[in-house]
């Protein structure tokens, strides 16, 4: 009797630590993930930054802001960024101190997004967006 208890007590204790680290692990793979593109000025003297965060159990959720702060944290402030929301929400190109967005719907750009570049967004439908994927001159976030 007492082994069978021992071996009960073993298994729970094994089952409860393998659980608790599957859980740890499985919660770990559950945390929004960072990507952070930096746009640097033909002279070099003003940047913006192109940080995009996904979350959900597949990642299929999407939020992308164009900011003029660096940095690795993502706070979204509708005041001072472009926000756009969805999964790849545009293409862009970069000439000299312009930034080209090609979008299938514009973002507003906040009067307190201040900074030298200018921002052109261009919505396209579902095809023309296709034909530029193709493309290697435009990038994808």
């Amino acid at each position: 009797m007492r082994t069978v208890i021992k071996i009960v007590l073993t298994l729970v204790v094994v089952i409860g630590l393998a659980s608790y680290f599957f859980l740890d692990k499985f919660a770990d793979g559950l945390k929004p993930t960072h990507r952070q593109v930096e746009l640097v000025s033909s002279n070099n003297k003003s940047a913006l930054y192109i940080k995009t965060e996904n979350w959900g159990v597949t990642g299929d959720s999407q939020r992308t802001i164009i900011t003029t702060d660096n940095g690795d944290d993502f706070e979204v402030d509708s005041t001072r960024q472009i926000i756009f929301d969805g999964l790849e929400p545009f293409l862009y190109r970069q000439n000299n101190d312009t930034l080209v967005l090609y979008v299938w719907t514009k973002a507003t750009i906040p009067k307190d997004f201040k900074s030298p570049w200018t921002i052109i967004q261009i919505e396209v439908d579902n095809l023309k967006m296709m034909d530029l994927r193709r493309d290697n001159s435009y990038k994808g976030v």
